[in-house]
This record gives structure tokens, sequence and C-alpha cells, in this order.
């Protein structure tokens, strides 16, 4: 699954948390107080990609990681995951991986350590395939879209274009979505009814388990968590309070960095204490809070699991929240 170039184209529980780290109620999603530092990196240089060779979104095409089924390949069952697909490029530049539709059990277990009250498991069926971002968008890619800077000028912020874009509320990554699908579709980069949008809370869980079924991606073992997510183990004690450059720690078995920790991530979804299940769930119609999934750098490792819940208030914004896109058909 890959973008499409045209021919006129050119080229945020239990265990030892951080001061931020306690399970947020609505409206406290983020970390404490921490060192404020600047932002003044250069404009991004946009990339083109070449003519692709593999799958459109909604369909689930040769060479898609666990392609039918979640669970094919599953980590959490003892074998080997598949191997990712590679990564095609967008025309900002934007890795994104293709996710094959297939169905998996959406929540945690009761006997998961440090779950939450509204992690009831429900059986879900993705039954179309999709692009997701290979990471959360950067603040390279925000600018080159956006043509703004919200983090400029705030606290816990590190400089570099590949850095997560943080200080965005749930409005601000919708807009983000919009205006780059109709630059790509200006600039003939997208076929008839492909858009960009922020992910489902469902096709989030799914792409972060990649086919695993244990607390994290890589397995049951927390003391890992280091090895795959900046959360509160690896920046408070190197005093790194702030969203760290993405892809720089392991992937999970699709591909996808930083699913764990660093930024949460806004999902599309009315937060509600139940998860949604069966087809393609988009949660409630309407509600006050939006999910955010992930964990973040402030928090422990209880709040980076794959089932782990939080939301907000669509309009809160902080040095804690990211998002990352999907690129879908209608």
């Amino acid at each position: 699954m890959a973008i499409r170039r045209s021919s006129t184209s050119k080229a945020p529980a239990s265990g030892r948390k951080a001061p931020a780290a306690k399970r947020p109620a609505a409206g406290k999603a983020k970390a404490k107080t921490a060192p404020r530092s600047g932002s003044t990196e250069a404009r991004s240089t946009e990339a083109k990609s070449p003519k692709p060779k593999s799958p459109r979104p909604g369909s689930a095409g040769p060479g898609s990681a666990g392609a039918g089924s979640a669970g094919a390949g599953s980590a959490g069952a003892g074998r080997r995951p598949a191997r990712p697909p590679k990564p095609e490029s967008n025309s900002i530049g934007m890795k994104l991986v293709p996710i094959p539709a297939g169905g998996f059990t959406m929540g945690s277990p009761a006997t998961e350590k440090d779950r939450g009250t509204d992690e009831g498991r429900v059986r879900v069926e993705i039954t179309r395939a999709f692009l997701i971002g290979r990471t959360v968008v950067t603040k390279g890619q925000w600018r080159a879209v956006m043509k703004s800077e919200p983090w400029k000028g705030q606290r816990c912020v590190t400089a570099g274009d590949d850095a997560p874009a943080v200080y965005v509320d749930w409005h601000d990554a919708v807009a983000f979505c919009r205006k780059l699908t109709a630059l790509e579709r200006a600039g003939g980069w997208l076929e008839k009814g492909e858009h960009y949008r922020l992910p489902t809370e469902a096709e989030w869980e799914y792409a972060c388990r990649a086919g695993t079924t244990t607390p994290w991606s890589f397995g049951s073992d927390g003391r890992r968590l280091g090895e795959y997510a900046w959360f509160y183990g690896n920046t408070e004690e190197k005093r790194e309070q702030y969203a760290h450059r993405v892809g720089r720690k392991k992937p999970n078995p699709w591909g996808l960095c930083d699913m764990h920790g660093n930024v949460y991530e806004w999902c599309s979804d009315w937060y509600k204490p139940v998860l949604a299940g069966g087809n393609d769930p988009h949660g409630p119609a309407t509600g006050v809070t939006k999910v955010l999934r992930g964990g973040g750098w402030g928090y422990d490792p209880a709040r980076c699991r794959s089932a782990d819940r939080n939301k907000n208030d669509p309009s809160f914004s902080d040095f804690s929240g990211g998002f990352r896109v999907v690129l879908a058909a209608e």
C-alpha cells in the first residue's frame, strides 16, 4: 500500500510512577512540570515517493503482515511475527505502513496486572486494510502542512524536525489530516475516495498489538520496555523530560515505532467506559472526551500497555500529546 504519484506530480495504575504517572482523569492527561527548552528548527524538506508497487487502502494484498487475522504469527502465542512490510512515503516524506484486515480481541484479560476497569475485552473485526504512520506526526511534517509551530516557546520541547509535533489538540490533529488530504488530492497523490484521518481506537490497538496478545507488543516483561519506548524509567533518570525524536526505539512486529510511550496519541473516538466491539467499531456517536492511547514519556509501564486507555477534552493540548495518521479509502 503506497501513495500513488500522478504522472504530473513533481519531485498520557500502580507501581512506581513519575510525578505525572498517575492514571489521569478526564481533562488531566498531562505530565508535571519539567524543564523548558526552545525549538528553532529549520523548515523540513519535502520528499516525494515513487510510483507504488503495493495494494491501496481497503485491500489486504500479498505481503501484508498477518493478512486475514491478527492472530496469525502472534508473538503472544509464542510464534515469530511476520516480517513487517516496507513502509512507503507520501508527499511530505511520511512513512506509511500497510495494515491488513483481520480480527483480534480488544482490551485486556482480567488477570492482566495494572489493567483499567475500562478494558473489558470484546471481539473486533477490522474488515478493510489501511495504511498508518510508522511514527507519530513530526514537527517537520506538521510545519510542512500547517505552516505553524504550536510548540514554539512552550516547555518540555526538544529540538529536531523529527521530534513529535506536540501541543496539538484533537481538533488540530483533525485539521492536519484534512489539509494533507486536500494537498495530496490537488497534487495527484491520492486516488478517488482516499483520505487521511485519525485512527479509530480499535484500529490503533489492532496496529499496536500487531498480532500479539501480551500486555505489550514485545511480550509480558515490562523490564524490556526501555528497548521499545520512552517512558518514566528512561526519561526521568536522564532528566530528558520531553518527547523524544521518533523512531529511535525498536518497532513492534508490524514495523510501527513508538506505539508504547513517548507521546499519547489522539484517536477519532469519543470515550466510553465500555469498549465497542464488532465490525470496524467507531465508539459512541457523541461524548465529552476523546480517546488517547499509547502512554507517554512521563508515565509508568502500565500506562504504556497495548490495552491502556486514556481520555481528555478535545481542546486539550500539552507536551505529552501527539498523533499519527491513517490513510484509508472511503
